[in-house]
């Protein structure tokens, strides 16, 4: 499930949501072959859109890092 520290994202929520329907319909035996396959297609998606969000926070990570590092160096080359 879901960090309760990060922000609510409502396309994954919408999701999660559809997917537990099918889940459900999927264990009382009523789940057509096209339910099934959507089923698969959601989770795909939230795991695409985990992925794509950690590919992002390291890249925001790795950009704040680059700013600090520039930042002392800057302050340190100014000194003498």
């Amino acid at each position: 499930m879901s960090d309760p520290y990060e922000p609510p994202r409502p396309r994954d929520d919408a999701i999660e949501s559809e997917l537990e329907s099918l889940h459900k319909q999927e264990e009382e035996g009523h789940a057509t072959p096209e339910e099934q396959r959507r089923a698969e297609q959601l989770e795909h998606r939230l795991k695409v859109d985990e992925h794509g969000e950690e590919v992002r926070d390291r890249r925001q990570e790795d950009r704040e890092l680059d700013r600090e590092d520039e930042e002392y160096r800057h302050r340190h080359r100014h000194r003498h």
